[in-house]
């Protein structure tokens, strides 16, 4: 499917009252959509209150440089409060956006628009038969992968990798950034390629590496944290596992 990323600019807040500075360049290439599921590093932004109609993601930069921002808008969708643009992020630095029930899209976040980048996917549906929308999510490599992401909910890491993979094998097909392009994007069962492999099943490594994603939280606000001092998910794969992994 063709990812329909948002062409126009603006900002909400930023935890530490720093102004974002807007980018000036925007990759609109395709991408992978994943289907909205209808069924303490992080940042304390979402920890505010938020409409039951809702859906809060809070992103704190903890990578050790600043990062931009995109975001993409499934067609048909609803944007996310005051259509949020391409921006910069600065190290050390938080940002929150807030969703409207109806919305499935994504964050983009590296060092440049790339639309091949780590991505924070989600969706805050009314399932059928319910009145009530769901909040959905998931962190995804299954296009590349560019900065390490994990996300939190009620306190817990529930999705994302914090490994740096870029330090554990060498990727096979590195673009500017880096950012390291995934070619089993192409192949929806798998398996991962092997610079991917360290983060199966806790961050999507190919499409239907499901096991990533995450929904019917018990709340509303969403914490993600982009860095490998960040709070891995239970279901990362422990380091002794990782070292034995064959390199790329």
């Amino acid at each position: 499917m063709i990812a329909t990323y948002c062409a126009t600019v603006s900002l909400l807040v930023s935890a530490t009252l720093i102004v974002a500075t807007p980018c000036t360049t925007h990759d609109d290439e395709i991408g992978h959509i994943r289907t909205p599921v209808t069924s303490t590093t992080m940042s304390t932004l979402a920890t505010a209150s938020a409409a039951g109609d809702e859906m809060t993601i809070a992103i704190t930069n903890l990578y050790g440089a600043q990062l931009s921002l995109s975001f993409g808008l499934n067609a048909g969708f609803p944007a996310p409060l005051d259509n949020p643009q391409p921006t910069i992020l600065p190290d050390s630095s938080s940002t929150q956006y807030i969703y409207p029930t109806g919305w499935a899209g994504r964050v983009g976040v590296g060092p440049n628009l790339n639309v091949n980048s780590s991505k924070i996917e989600g969706s805050f549906i009314v399932p059928e038969d319910t009145t009530v929308a769901i909040p959905d999510i998931d962190v995804s490599y299954v296009d590349g992968y560019s900065v390490p992401i994990t996300c939190s909910s009620g306190g817990i890491t529930v999705t994302g990798c914090n490994i740096e993979l870029f330090k554990l094998a060498q990727c096979e097909d590195q673009v500017d950034g880096p950012i390291c392009l995934n070619a089993a994007r192409f192949t929806p069962d798998g398996p991962p390629l092997p610079f991917f492999a360290p983060c199966v099943g806790a961050a999507y490594t190919f499409p239907d590496d499901s096991d990533a994603n995450v929904s019917n939280l018990g709340s509303n606000l969403i914490s993600c944290c982009i860095g490998t001092s960040c709070e891995a998910p239970p279901r990362q794969l422990p380091n002794n596992i990782i070292n034995s992994i064959p390199p790329a």
